[in-house]
């Protein structure tokens, strides 16, 4: 290639189709800079313009052409270029955006104008130098090239004080182009560590990174700063040959100069590496630069395996004064009442008892957290790490040694950590790949050849791809990324359909969910209705007719907008009308830019959405390299879609299909993966595949694959503690379960496990059983000894059930009248079944592990209701039929999932009774005289809440590691609020001490209070009564969550007839409370509402007026109805596993 002027458009730089869009553009430089301003911002600058952006705006600064940044512009905001944009509506972008669109806009006017990349000193930056790209164009007046920062507006340049002029920016003005940067450090003036992105991202690869760019910059490559593609960037500088080193300091002589000749880049060119632009141009063509494709993920810098060292590092270090047991005296954390309690090591001890009785005090808030603290103190810097962590209330805690949680709650909600991340099966099959896969040309179907050490190339096309290695397969690195959809699989894009509810109405009548009914309303109630009635007057369309009715043109134009024709429109807004004069952006563009804002990951524009397979690697996440890899015909994305059992039986058969010499390559990790996989199936996981997301996890089967992979681990003397590992297995599978929980002890762990489930009690070596009530009136060791010592203990509520555990069940069953009738349910694993669910009673959804139940009751039947009940648009139905919906008014969906959204979030909140207790401190004679009205007592208000933590009462350690740690306050104590706030008191509490009262003491100390203590008793029913009201919701285990939304529910005193849909209400429940639930559900069911459950729990299934046993078993082996009907005839069908068990 060779280089003429740099008034020509690059590769890079050229608009394209979107040419026609830069002919109202000014022509002056500092005029084109302010359009650029204004349609741009900085990614790491949001805080200067008061706003904050999300995942998906943050990845904008992956688009590497200025189609596709155009192309996101006009998406977000319709307007012209020269309209300015307000901060929420600019592209998301880094230096390099803001100067790729000036330089395009420059050449557009005839300016020459190219990019430069380098480093500037004038930013609060942990580095003297920081990454930083400029715009250079020539000013044919002065006969120079005038450079220009395109990033630094009034508002940058006034926070970080720069006092020069950034639209000239000098020789000494703090900015080194990456050549004067490389000549620098190569004389010895300079360090290369002083030049970087941070203190991770530095030195020779980061100032060599930069004179490339630089070199790529001035000959029409404006690439993204990550984009490392040729070998000559991706070597180490200790690597470099002699002739490389000269040849970069000859490139560095000739961009340095004052006046760079394009013959002289042009010679540089010819003397380049043979593979460095033919890797360069393969990359662009894998990656359809001409297509027009968005790209990239950013350079995502790893510190692997240093946890697990730390840990045996810990474990060598541990001194411990008791070598049989661990020995904790006078635990008072929480509800604890000054316990003594041995655990003996090397064992497995089971801490039973009523829910809140202090069992989580003693497991997790006393043993666990001490045991993290001392890791802590263990690390290099850690001593002030531990002193910042609060020490758990005690005494004295010997013989503890590493302790490693293994909790219940939700995980995860990032779609990236999968079942393959979470048990490293997916490192191990990288590995696999990388040493035995081959790769093959997408284009041409030919297996690849080897070019250099980091190439290969194909024979018949000559295309350049990088040579295959562990990122490669890895979506979460920038190289094996999609290029499209940045390793997600999938991309949202606005329906049409589901933008339109009743297409035979009238769009004043309700015809679209987004405009909604607007019959009576003002035409100007806001801009998008203003929009639709401009548009309606300029086309003389009736707005009276169908919506199926109206002409073509007027249906694009409001949901697609107008284009370049210009509306004027009025909107009110506080009283004061406006006018817009302006395109009209249309009800989907409209739709895509909220949904670009929106940090939610519940967002409800998802409704007008569907969520579409990525294009280009059509849902395999990874790159063409990875997707065209191949191990015995099978690729990596295959591999990773098949179920643990498919998995396993591809890793036994593989052997038997290679040669000698690759079988000994590959032995020792086919050893590891088949360690891993035979976990996950000896844990009861063999129907999920290990592309199976975190949020897709249900708690219990998320605790098992954290399980397995601890297995997997091979770590040994540490104390593991498990909470209710049972979670989410029928009771034919507990014995999977027990069986793990033995094989952690017998690698040389102690295993302390929370626990309600009757066998893993009775499999216990040791049990503790914690009481006698929950609160304050727990907190006590009532009882502890072996399974036999426990059940003859005549002070252990846990002993009287196993001793007098029977099968009885409930007497007063109800005789469905009323039917739901499902019919064709095909969702997941499901064979097109049929199912009649019965009303006005209780109804229990039964069956093994993955057997289908989730799949007929949220995929099938929640849309189904959605659809009938709500008036939802279901694109695409799990189903075929659905009757008898008429019989109820409403359902409402109790789930496992979080209730709080934020950390502010607590059950006073939520139930809606904080307002009200606020209310009564602001009427206190106190709070009169000092003018606090009830917003001061609020911990989410900048009036009363503590200044240092922001009301949280904790405040946030960020380690770079390992997860953040949060700390008590050290203002306020963690009471969350300022002195004067705390002054005042109602009835002898202040709002702190009420935050902190659990819910069963709260019921009492506002009797008095009809309205808060009727929500508070519903809190106790439902076993709630030892939550505190302040605590944070986040933190509430799937089981609780779903129990303090039954009570909000119960609350609302409906009339409707309601069909209340629960996803294993026991969890986290003992035997006692199942007793009062199950009283709370029969209350349900007396008041003529419908329940329909998901459980395990023998007790609550033998309480069911009626059984639907999904099976025979999980995956492709379930998805049936094998059983149907009340508890004693499932019991004696042959055909039910359930019914055995009850």
């Amino acid at each position: 290639m060779k280089i003429n002027n740099y008034k020509n458009q690059s590769i890079i730089t050229n608009p394209k189709k979107f040419e026609n869009k830069y002919q109202d553009l000014p022509k002056t430089p500092i005029e084109l800079l302010k359009v650029v301003q204004s349609l741009v911002i900085h990614g790491d600058q949001g805080k200067l313009y008061g706003i904050s952006f999300n995942k998906q705006q943050s990845d904008e600064e992956l688009l590497r052409t200025i189609p596709q940044m155009l192309k996101r512009i006009f998406e977000i905001n319709s307007n012209p270029l020269t309209i300015p944009r307000n901060p929420k509506q600019r592209l998301v972008g880094m230096c390099r955006d803001y100067s790729l669109l000036l330089v395009s806009l420059l050449r557009y006017r005839g300016f020459e104008a190219r990019m430069r990349a380098g480093f500037a000193n004038y930013f609060e930056s942990e580095l003297t130098y920081e990454d930083h790209w400029l715009v250079e164009y020539y000013d044919t007046l002065t006969k120079r090239w005038i450079r220009i920062d395109a990033q630094i507006d009034d508002i940058q340049k006034n926070y970080f004080q720069i006092n020069f002029d950034t639209h000239d920016v000098g020789k000494t003005d703090g900015f080194l182009t990456g050549s004067e940067a490389w000549i620098r450090c190569r004389q010895g003036h300079a360090h290369p560590d002083d030049f970087g992105y941070n203190k991770n991202w530095k030195g020779w690869h980061s100032v060599k990174g930069n004179l490339l760019h630089d070199f790529n910059n001035m000959i029409g490559l404006e690439l993204l700063p990550w984009d490392l593609w040729t070998e000559l960037s991706s070597k180490k500088y200790n690597q470099l040959t002699r002739a490389e080193k000269n040849l970069l300091d000859e490139m560095a002589e000739i961009l340095s100069s004052g006046n760079i000749k394009i013959e002289d880049l042009n010679l540089l060119i010819e003397k380049l590496p043979e593979d460095y632009l033919k890797s360069i141009f393969s990359q662009l063509k894998i990656l359809g630069i001409s297509e027009i494709k968005e790209l990239g993920n950013p350079l995502e810098l790893e510190k692997k395996f240093k946890f697990t060292k730390s840990i045996n590092k810990s474990i060598k270090n541990s001194l411990c004064h008791n070598k049989s047991s661990i020995y904790l005296k006078g635990g008072r954390q929480n509800n604890l009442k000054d316990v003594e309690v041995t655990i003996p090591k090397n064992q497995i001890t089971v801490i039973t008892g009523v829910s809140g009785s202090g069992k989580s005090s003693l497991a997790f808030d006393t043993i666990y957290e001490e045991g993290k603290r001392r890791y802590f103190e263990n690390l290099s810097n850690g001593a002030k790490l531990s002193e910042q962590l609060q020490k758990p209330e005690f005494d004295l805690l010997q013989g503890l040694t590493p302790t490693i949680a293994i909790e219940q709650k939700k995980g995860s909600q990032n779609p990236r950590s999968t079942v393959g991340t979470l048990t490293s099966i997916w490192d191990y099959l990288r590995m696999l790949f990388v040493s035995i896969g081959k790769s093959y040309c997408p284009y041409c179907k030919i297996p690849l050849e080897k070019k250099n050490n980091t190439k290969n190339y194909c024979p018949h096309c000559q295309t350049i791809f990088s040579k295959i290695n562990t990122s490669t397969f890895n979506a979460n690195s920038h190289t094996g990324a999609c290029h499209d959809c940045n390793g997600l699989g999938f991309t949202y894009q606005v329906n049409p359909q589901l933008i339109v509810k009743d297409p035979t109405i009238s769009i004043l009548d309700g015809a679209t969910y987004y405009f909604g009914k607007l019959r009576g309303k003002k035409p100007n109630g806001n801009w998008m209705v203003g929009e639709l009635y401009a548009i309606a007057k300029d086309k003389n369309i009736d707005l009276d007719i169908p919506w199926n009715e109206l002409p073509r043109d007027f249906i694009d134009a409001i949901l697609y907008g107008t284009d370049d024709k210009i509306y004027e429109f009025s909107f009110e807004s506080k009283g004061r009308e406006s006018k817009i004069r302006r395109p009209a952006s249309g009800a989907i563009n409209h739709i895509q830019r909220l949904f670009r804002e929106s940090s939610s990951e519940n967002n409800t524009l998802h409704q007008y959405m569907n969520k579409i397979p990525c294009n280009t690697c059509g849902g395999e996440l990874l790159c063409i390299e990875a997707r065209f890899t191949t191990i015995k015909g099978y690729r990596f994305p295959e591999l990773t879609k098949m179920t643990i059992e498919q998995l396993w039986n591809w890793l036994c058969e593989l052997p038997n299909q290679l040669q000698k010499n690759e079988l000994s390559l590959v032995n020792d990790i086919l050893t590891e993966l088949k360690i891993r996989v035979s976990y996950l199936l000896k844990v009861g996981l063999s129907y999920i595949s290990t592309d199976r997301t975190s949020p897709t996890l249900s708690g219990g089967e998320l605790q098992r694959v954290r399980l397995s992979s601890q297995l997997g681990s091979e770590l040994v003397g540490l104390t593991y503690i498990l909470d209710e590992p049972s979670i989410g297995l029928h009771p034919r599978d507990h014995n999977l379960i027990i069986k793990m929980i033995e094989e952690l002890r017998d690698k040389g762990n102690t295993v302390i496990v929370v626990e309600h489930d009757k066998d893993t009690i009775l499999s216990a070596d040791y049990i503790i059983d914690v009481g006698p009530s929950a609160g304050t009136k727990g907190g006590f060791i009532i009882a502890e000894g072996t399974t036999q010592e426990i059940i003859k203990n005549p002070n252990s509520i846990t002993g009287k059930y196993l001793s007098t555990y029977n099968k009885t069940g409930s007497q007063n069953k109800t005789i469905p009248s009323k039917w739901l009738s499902l019919k064709g349910c095909h969702a997941n694993n499901l064979k097109n079944i049929d199912v009649e669910i019965p009303l006005n009673c209780m109804c229990s959804i039964t069956g093994v592990s993955g057997s289908g139940k989730s799949s007929l009751v949220f995929h099938s039947l929640l849309p189904a209701l959605e659809e009938k009940l709500k008036q939802k648009s279901i694109p695409d139905k799990n189903y075929t039929e659905f009757t008898g919906f008429d019989a109820i008014d409403d359902f409402i969906l109790m789930d496992q999932t979080p209730i709080g959204k934020s950390s502010r979030s607590t059950p006073a909140t939520y139930i809606n009774i904080f307002d009200e207790i606020r209310s009564l401190f602001a009427e206190t004679p106190q709070a009169k005289q000092k003018l606090l009205d009830e917003s001061y007592f609020s911990f989410n208000s900048k009036k009363g809440q503590c200044p240092n933590c922001q009301g949280l009462g904790k405040t946030k350690i960020i380690l770079q590691y390992m997860a953040d740690q949060w700390v008590t306050c050290s203002e306020c104590q963690g009471k969350r609020y300022q002195k004067e706030i705390l002054s005042i008191q109602y009835k002898g509490k202040t709002i702190a001490d009420i935050l902190d009262m659990e819910v069963a003491e709260a019921k009492t100390f506002f009797s008095d209070c009809s309205d808060i203590y009727r929500k508070l008793s519903l809190l106790d029913e439902v076993g709630l009564g030892y939550l505190k009201l302040g605590q944070n919701t986040l933190g509430l285990s799937g089981g609780e969550s779903q129990r303090i939304k039954l009570a909000k529910e119960l609350g609302t005193k409906t009339k409707k007839r309601m069909l209340y849909i629960l996803d294993e209400p026991t969890t986290g429940l003992h035997f006692k409370d199942i007793e009062n639930l199950l009283i709370t559900f029969r209350k349900l069911v007396n008041e003529q509402h419908s329940l329909l459950i998901i459980e395990h729990n023998t007790e609550v299934i033998r309480a069911s007026d009626w059984i639907i046993d999904i099976g025979p078993d999980s995956g492709i082996n379930g998805g049936e109805i094998v059983a149907s009907g009340t508890p004693d005839e499932i019991k004696i069908n042959p055909n039910s596993i359930t019914g055995h068990f009850i």
